[in-house]
């Protein structure tokens, strides 16, 4: 009897295997009929039903088979794999290590498990598993495929490179390892590379609509637009009759100015599902993500003309109008948004930010409160609820403070990792490895104060590591990349894997030097993926989150006391920091008033919306003590006529006509610079002094005036002012700061004794000395250390 069952039972595993799946189906029944503890036969049972798509079925009879045969590897597999088909990862991943326990050496086994990691998410250790692959003899090209998508998807994105070459190296012949290589340097932006990858991948497999696709977002990645056409239409000829690729052709072809066959295309994808207003709402975001906002907002407007309820077209025209300096019209589109769905969070957000950049921070902030009362997890909302607070004057230190703490407590705390880094070595003096983590990198203020140092560190002492988020690179990028040992790009993954990768590097002690500003990574960073947490530079303030351990301040007793911060303050020596890449734009001698027979002109270049009503109030009484004076000041849209009404209308409720006031838009570089030889004396506004801004204006010779607060935003400028030996320019008082921006505008001898030799005096100081700030953090770092060491 029994060998009658086992002929059956061969019977039905060769009738699977070709195929006949009634008869495999009946064989299989009989068997377990007679003989129900035949793990084989409901094993079979299982393979059949997923082999026809019934995988609810397929499942208790995997299940049945495992538990009777738990030793069995093929089983686990086979079920840890349903698992994850369903959804069910947990049990999947279970499932799969128990079967490579049983089968250590498998390849197939370690191979699905990656597979299994991959589909909880969890690259991380899909990347750590295909290692162990590629360790063995025989690893195939597929394997380095594999572990090189682990790897961009966990930003390491040289490592991935090197795997998908590899694999092009093993079989040249293998179209996927060419079409990875493409996609990977399309994303790097290295277009050229990425062209002769995706070419190499079209030779060996030319009919791959795949294949073709990446070709057209190539080139329309690199302005090629009729190129770009013509792979979208060879797609659709291979098959590929999507809206999305024909809506891709449609855009290629209006580049091109092709208007009749772009109609064609646009009315086949709205035909095929896509809306006439999403084909010019994305045709507009493209524009936008360009930088050629004219032809984004000519889009949009299209987008919103055939659809007014359209909100993401209107809420990209909020941030287009913006960089159009059209403040008004960004005001008005921010309003249709509300008007149709008032709980819209990113347009009270962007709403928000218009009052936020005309200094209307009370304004400002009821909308940002708003958007918490609709999503009390938005970081965004948090975030510029502090930048508001920073910047106006009715607010204080405290304030800002239990607005960051709520911050923490209600999306930070969460997170937090209770990690003691028991594996580290607590070593005092060892060399450290320190983890950078910013997404500005760039030509940006934060990268003009870190490049002049990054790479004058010991490196016996230090080693840096750079985790960088931001798809936007250029040469300071190239330069900083350079500058440091390793280099990360972690734009495209998720903050747990961000934390995973920061943890497995072992970073020592990570800087963020983002804080509150725009492509932070702050949720990453409540994870406490470190045993020392700093934060610098980006955000000039508390970050107040538990997860921080220290922030670095220019030596100070008031911010040293500590009162203003959730971190325990770190006063570096001399100053805040080292000012590089900055143009060598020649002064112009003498005082301008008197060189251009011009009134005297008081100047502030920070953004308008450092400009407090507080500040408002003193600036306007020093130019009603200073008669004829003029007043220059820059606001983003500084053109648009609203907003020039607004600062007109604050300043006239002082009695400072509009005329005294010359109100420039964001300039480009020289033209900033060189606006500096057109002002006398600046004012240092307040709260939140210029940080960046104030370098510059000694730089350019020109001297500030500055009143220092109770937090780190509030005395930058007294920093700067005491290092170049202006200390006579910081005063105790509302009263002292007219006092002295009018005196000096009266004592025209003593405000070019002031001015004479500055940027000298800068050159000479701590303000650009990197090697000594690099000795200064080393001796930081080193001490931070040894206090977690407990040494």
């Amino acid at each position: 009897m029994k060998s009658r069952r086992m002929h059956e039972l061969g019977l039905a595993e060769a009738a699977l295997k070709a195929g006949d799946y009634e008869k495999a189906g009946g064989l299989f029944e009989t068997v377990v009929s007679v003989q129900p503890d035949c793990h084989q036969a409901w094993f079979g049972l299982g393979e059949l039903a997923t082999r026809i798509g019934d995988s609810e079925s397929a499942l208790p009879f995997l299940e049945h088979a495992a538990g009777l045969a738990p030793k069995v590897a093929q089983y686990k597999r086979r079920l840890g794999e349903l698992y994850c088909r369903l959804g069910i990862f947990e049990q999947g991943v279970a499932q799969l290590e128990l079967a490579v326990g049983l089968a250590p050496t498998d390849t197939d086994m370690l191979c699905a498990l990656s597979g299994a990691y991959v589909a909880a998410g969890n690259w991380a250790l899909a990347k750590r598993v295909l290692t162990k692959v590629l360790a063995r003899k025989g690893a195939q090209a597929g394997h380095y495929c594999l572990r090189g998508m682990a790897s961009q998807h966990l930003g390491e994105l040289d490592e991935a490179l090197a795997d998908f070459k590899v694999a092009a190296r093993l079989d040249s012949g293998y179209a996927d390892a060419w079409l990875s290589l493409a996609d990977l340097y399309r994303l790097k932006g290295e277009l050229d590379k990425a062209t002769l990858a995706a070419q190499q991948a079209l030779i060996l497999s030319p009919a791959a609509s795949a294949i073709v696709t990446m070709c057209g977002d190539i080139e329309l990645a690199k302005g090629n637009s009729r190129e770009a056409g013509r792979y979208f239409r060879q797609a659709i000829d291979l098959g590929l009759d999507t809206p999305e690729v024909w809506a891709k052709l449609g855009i290629a072809l209006v580049q091109c100015g092709e208007t009749i066959p772009a109609i064609d295309a646009l009315e086949k994808a709205h035909s095929l599902g896509v809306a006439e207003d999403w084909i010019f709402e994305h045709m507009g975001l493209l524009f936008t993500t360009r930088g050629q906002m004219d032809v984004a907002r000519e889009n949009l407007e299209m987008a919103v003309a055939r659809q007014p309820e359209n909100l993401n077209a209107w809420n990209t025209l909020i941030v287009v109008y913006t960089k159009l300096g059209l403040s008004e019209k960004a005001r008005q589109a921010a309003e249709n948004v509300l008007a149709i769905n008032p709980r819209h969070v990113n347009a009270l957000l962007n709403l928000g930010s218009w009052f936020s950049d005309q200094a209307r921070n009370a304004e400002a902030l009821a909308q940002y409160r708003k958007a918490l009362a609709v999503n009390p997890k938005s970081a965004t909302a948090y975030v510029n609820s502090l930048w508001v607070l920073v910047h106006s004057s009715e607010s204080s230190a405290a304030d800002v403070l239990q607005l960051a703490r709520e911050f923490d407590r209600n999306l930070c705390l969460p997170h937090r990792r209770e990690n003691a880094f028991a594996g580290r070595d607590r070593t005092p003096g060892r060399k450290l490895r320190i983890g950078w983590l910013t997404s500005d990198f760039r030509t940006h203020p934060v990268a003009a104060f870190v490049l002049p140092f990054l790479d004058k560190f010991d490196a016996g002492k230090i080693e840096s590591v750079v985790y960088f988020n931001s798809p936007v690179s250029d040469a300071i990028t190239q330069r900083c990349r350079a500058a440091v040992d390793l280099w990360r790009e972690v734009i495209s993954i998720g903050d747990d894997a961000l934390a995973d990768l920061i943890e497995a590097d072992e970073i020592d002690i990570l800087v963020d030097l983002n804080g509150n500003t725009e492509g932070n990574r702050l949720l990453a960073v409540a994870r406490k993926p470190a045993p020392i947490v700093v934060t610098w530079l980006g955000f000039p303030g508390t970050s107040g989150m538990s997860a921080v351990d220290y922030i670095l301040v220019p030596p100070d007793p008031v911010l040293e006391a500590g009162n203003w911060c959730s971190e325990t303050p770190w006063p570096l020596p001399d100053c805040y920091g080292v000012r590089g890449g900055i143009p060598d734009v020649p002064v112009q001698p003498g005082l301008p008033c008197e060189r251009n027979a011009k009134p005297f002109m008081f100047g502030c270049l920070n953004n308008f919306r450092k400009v407090s009503q507080g500040t408002i109030r003193l600036w306007a009484e020093i130019l009603n003590q200073v008669p004829d004076s003029r007043l220059l000041v820059v606001a983003r849209g500084g053109t648009d006529g609203s907003l020039v009404s607004y600062i007109h209308e604050q300043f006239g409720r002082y009695g400072i006509d509009g005329q005294r006031l010359e109100i420039k838009g964001i300039q480009p570089q020289q033209a900033y610079f060189n606006t500096y030889n057109e002002i006398d004396l600046a004012l240092d506004p307040f709260p939140f002094n210029g940080g960046t801004t104030g370098y510059d204006s000694i730089w350019m010779g020109v001297p500030f005036v500055n009143w220092p607060g109770d937090m780190l935003v509030s005395r930058m400028g007294k920093a700067i002012l005491e290092n170049v030996g202006l200390g006579e320019l910081v005063v105790d008082s509302a009263e002292a700061y007219v006092a002295t921006a009018v005196a000096l505008a009266f004592d025209r001898v003593r405000l070019q004794n002031l001015r004479t030799g500055l940027r000298e005096r800068m050159l000479s100081s701590p303000l650009m000395d990197a090697p000594r700030l690099a000795r200064a953090l080393e001796n930081a770092f080193g001490e931070m250390w040894r206090r977690w060491c407990g040494k």
